[in-house]
């Protein structure tokens, strides 16, 4: 799932390094994937840097999103951007439930390409701290 950030608060958890594991379905297929590390380093360890696409490609693709507190240990995010160049239109929901070394979490995109129907994706993620980068 492609999610986005903007101008956010940062949900704070603890540095090193991590794995995120990510299964997303559409129209009832599973789409492959492979488990991926992630180093957040002091300063810069937030839950949104695990679960959003960096901010450069945010600001690139114009995305805005916002992240709330949905009770103690769970976040909800959503996102949008719009269409450009080759890329389609999107909007997200997540809601992910968070330690500081470990979460997982839900969520529907709606994907709308320029020609052609919008389709809904739904995805599963989670992750772990494995230890120091």
């Amino acid at each position: 799932m492609v999610l986005a950030a903007a101008a956010r608060a940062e949900t704070a958890v603890e540095p090193g390094l991590w794995e995120k594991t990510e299964k997303v379905t559409v129209d009832s297929r599973e789409l492959p994937s492979e488990p991926r590390s992630i180093c957040l380093k002091k300063g810069e360890a937030s839950l949104e840097r695990l679960v959003l696409i960096n901010d450069d490609e945010a600001t690139a693709r114009g995305c805005r999103s916002e992240a709330a507190p949905a009770g103690a240990g769970v976040v909800r995010m959503t996102m949008s951007c719009p269409a450009s160049g080759d890329e389609p239109a999107v909007a997200a929901k997540l809601e992910v439930r968070f330690t500081a070394t470990s979460f997982e979490g839900t969520g529907s995109v709606e994907i709308k390409p320029k020609n052609g129907p919008a389709q809904i994706a739904r995805s599963a993620l989670s992750g772990k701290r494995r230890g120091d980068c």
